[in-house]
């Protein structure tokens, strides 16, 4: 029984670098063109190369990114301006350079990218294939690549997930290629909240990589946030963590321009105990208020240590909150891969009714904490882990 870790490296690759070299945080890197050049990526060690994913990122063909405009084998590049009409004409081309940059770098898969499209439509299925899918398969066979797993990405929407019908046929599409090995799934779940508080969708997610493990695929699950501890339940999966929300959920921001300016976001730490990231500042209020709470909250590392005892409070882009966040989560989903899947049901079920008891106590205390960092996730991840349990781990009487 494996369960994978990769870092979903976004801005400041470097932080997921020394984490995973440094501290032995994950079992590796998916490597993001949007972030990294082609230079930054080819002089990474061969350690990290051979461990790592590189996810080519072809969601958005046109997208002007300057670092992804340094990879020759990009639509926009390749096509000198991506259309969706013309593109069929230099796609095996593109697909050969791809397939090459991936084999040269020696990463541990090659990964056949994928367009990202929000329609429920029966052309998903052919758009895809034409795009990416078909011309990447031959280079493949042309390259005579046999010795490593190929993933195909599938990037889908919440709704596709909750349709059934839609859901049963992205399945059957999947899993009629026989050269595939695995699959790289990424959900855009344009919700408002940092943490999953859909059932619908949740239950839905899990079912889905649940099916494509009975399948016999490898299945990575990209852009997780905390919910990936959840994910542990599906057997031989790897799932993702990251530092940055838009490594977390996944999203097409990331790959547009944009001249309009963000508020940068208040600073938050991650506190294994309740499985969420809580803002900083009411974070120190519970610290300060009630100091045996915090002890079971707060797990403590060098990196969150060295935050709290610093005179300032830190900004959302300092790394230590990261990398802290990076210990935690790594501990979280070691000690679930060591058990079995019925051991990780009842130790994630104890954990999340032991968080509610404790998002309980703060709200006793009496701290209001922020939207984003209250415990309304909880029930609703308790109620899909009691589901999954019921439809597939339940030992069955007689």
């Amino acid at each position: 029984m494996t369960i994978k870790l990769y870092h979903q490296v976004g801005h400041f690759g470097n932080w997921n670098v020394a984490s995973f070299e440094t501290e032995g945080c994950g079992d590796g890197l998916i490597l993001s063109p949007v972030h990294q050049n082609r230079d930054q990526v080819e002089t990474l060690s061969e350690n990290i190369r051979t461990h790592s994913l590189f996810d080519p990122q072809y969601y958005l063909p046109n997208s002007p990114k300057a670092k992804l405009a340094t990879y020759e084998f990009f639509p926009e590049q390749i096509a000198n301006g991506f259309s969706t009409k013309d593109f069929p004409l230099v796609a095996l081309q593109s697909a050969e350079l791809c397939v090459n940059f991936q084999v040269a770098c020696e990463f541990e898969g090659i990964v056949i990218p994928a367009r990202f499209l929000d329609q429920m439509s029966s052309k998903y299925f052919e758009r895809q294939e034409e795009y990416t899918v078909l011309p990447f398969l031959k280079a493949l066979s042309k390259a005579g690549i046999s010795a490593k797993p190929i993933y195909l990405t599938v990037p889908l929407t919440a709704a596709m997930l909750r349709d059934e019908d839609f859901h049963v046929q992205i399945l059957n599409w999947v899993t009629g290629f026989p050269d595939i090995s695995g699959v790289y799934v990424l959900v855009n779940d344009d919700r408002t909240t940092k943490q999953i508080r859909s059932r619908e969708f949740l239950s839905a997610y899990l079912e889905f990589v649940h099916a494509l493990s009975n399948a016999r695929l490898s299945v990575v699950a990209g852009h997780l946030n905390s919910e990936s501890v959840l994910f542990t339940l599906v057997d031989e999966i790897a799932v993702t963590f990251g530092s940055f929300e838009n490594t977390r959920i996944f999203s097409l921001d990331k790959f547009i321009e944009s001249e309009e300016e963000r508020r940068a976001p208040k600073s938050r730490i991650y506190l294994p105990a309740l499985l969420n990231w809580i803002q900083y500042d009411q974070a120190i209020q519970i610290r300060d208020d009630d100091p045996a709470l915090w002890t079971q909250l707060y797990r403590p590392t060098q990196h969150g240590d060295a935050v709290l005892t610093a005179p300032v409070e830190p900004y959302f882009n300092q790394p230590l909150l990261y990398k802290h966040h990076f210990v935690c989560m790594h501990e979280q989903i070691k000690a679930l891969a060591k058990e079995s899947l019925l051991q990780r049901y009842q130790r994630l079920r104890d954990h999340i009714r032991e968080g509610m008891a404790l998002y309980q106590r703060i709200e006793d205390m009496p701290l209001d904490l922020d939207p984003h960092g209250r415990g309304e996730h909880l029930p609703v991840w308790l109620d899909s882990l009691n589901a999954f349990y019921r439809r597939h781990l339940k030992p069955r009487r007689g």
